[in-house]
């Protein structure tokens, strides 16, 4: 991984190593790969070409709680597509915005039309609090040295570490020069 700095993309956080699936997979080899391999999520491919991404959430929404045969049912009737992607030059803050605006937790990218990699809540996580304060530092350069309270409203529903408590929240407020959850700010 590269050193965090005040420009850090996609290429910089992304998971390369991307477990892929064709859309005639049914639903109980998806399963079963995602199980043996402990994963979240399997990006869906024609080819080389990224058309949707399988989460364990798609499995129990769409197979599970609709009673449908996992032996049966296809990749390409339970993944959720479009695709919410990005390049490895994308900044991660714009991923991250992405991910935030959209409700979703993954996030696949894409190099030259193909699959690149895939950045996720975890990826991000890992980089938790330094992205913080440098997302907040490259907007006050940005801005120079301003940096309104709706830019740094936005940064705090990404997400990220309680100065106080070390937990991850997505409710952070600063209080006192510190990045508090609801629970620290009582």
């Amino acid at each position: 991984m590269s050193t965090p700095s005040h420009s850090m993309s996609c290429r910089d956080v992304m998971t390369v190593s991307v477990v892929t699936m064709p859309p005639d997979a049914t639903a109980l080899e998806v399963s079963r790969t995602m199980s043996d391999m402990d994963l979240g999520s399997i990006v869906i491919v024609e080819g080389e070409r990224p058309i949707g991404i399988i989460t364990e959430a798609d499995i129990v929404r769409r197979v599970i709680a609709k009673e449908r045969e996992p032996k049966a049912t296809r990749a390409r009737e339970i993944m959720s597509s479009p695709l919410f992607t990005v390049t490895p030059d994308t900044g991660l803050t714009d991923a991250m915005r992405i991910m935030a605006k959209s409700n979703i937790r993954r996030v696949v990218v894409l190099k030259n039309d193909s699959l690149g990699g895939i950045i996720t809540s975890r990826d991000i996580l890992r980089w938790s609090p330094e992205l913080i304060d440098i997302l907040v530092e490259s907007l006050r350069l940005q801005n120079g040295e301003q940096i309104t309270t709706e830019e740094e409203d936005e940064i705090m529903e990404m997400g990220g570490i309680c100065d106080s408590c070390g937990e991850y929240s997505t409710d952070l407020a600063i209080q006192d020069g510190q990045y508090l959850c609801s629970e620290c700010r009582r």
